[in-house]
């Protein structure tokens, strides 16, 4: 079975990629992530989905994956984050820019088989999606695309992990947007 990391404590993931370390001080807006930079987030999105019930339900391999997913959905914050003339920072592109990273790192540091890396990406690619279909011009198009290339049941655990592993007034909107997510994957 393939694994990221045998090691799942934070401090021993700082230590083994670079790429971890460099969340280390990346910014993001106060109003949505009013928990730290990238790398407290994302310490926290893994210690939020280790503890989701639904995460302990899945195979080995699966949560192998969404490990993996969680540890890079954020990755090219580094690269994209910047403050707008408002003052607010935003990493516009962080996911796209994020998928194209996964896949080289996994190919370079890594050799899961292609389908675990190409679900690893995917995941990273399409994180944001549960909170943001309904925004989009054709909802129905951007689930039918997603469906073709993720599990949407693997999304919507990542999502969730993202959201509670985060500080920000709009937490119980959030999750319940990702609720309405889930009950459309369904609906489909």
């Amino acid at each position: 079975m393939w694994t990221i990391s045998e090691h799942k404590n934070w401090d021993q993931l700082v230590d083994k990629f670079s790429w971890v370390r460099d969340m280390q001080g990346v910014p993001q807006d106060p109003i949505f992530h009013a928990e730290g930079d990238v790398a407290i987030h994302t310490r926290m999105v893994l210690e939020a989905l280790m503890n989701l019930p639904a995460y302990a339900q899945r195979s080995e391999q699966e949560r192998e994956i969404l490990f993996a997913a969680a540890l890079l959905h954020d990755v090219e914050k580094r690269s994209t984050t910047m403050t707008d003339e408002a003052g607010n920072i935003r990493s516009p592109g962080h996911a796209m820019r994020g998928a194209m990273t996964a896949r080289r790192l996994l190919y370079e540091e890594h050799a899961p088989a292609f389908s675990l890396k190409e679900s690893i990406v995917k995941l990273v690619r399409y994180h944001g999606l549960p909170l943001w279909v309904f925004e989009k011009p054709d909802p129905l198009k951007a689930l039918y695309q997603a469906s073709l290339e993720v599990d949407t049941a693997l999304l919507c655990l990542l999502a969730r992990a993202d959201i509670l592993g985060r500080i920000c007034a709009d937490q119980d909107e959030l999750l319940y947007r990702i609720d309405l997510f889930e009950a459309f994957c369904q609906e489909q």
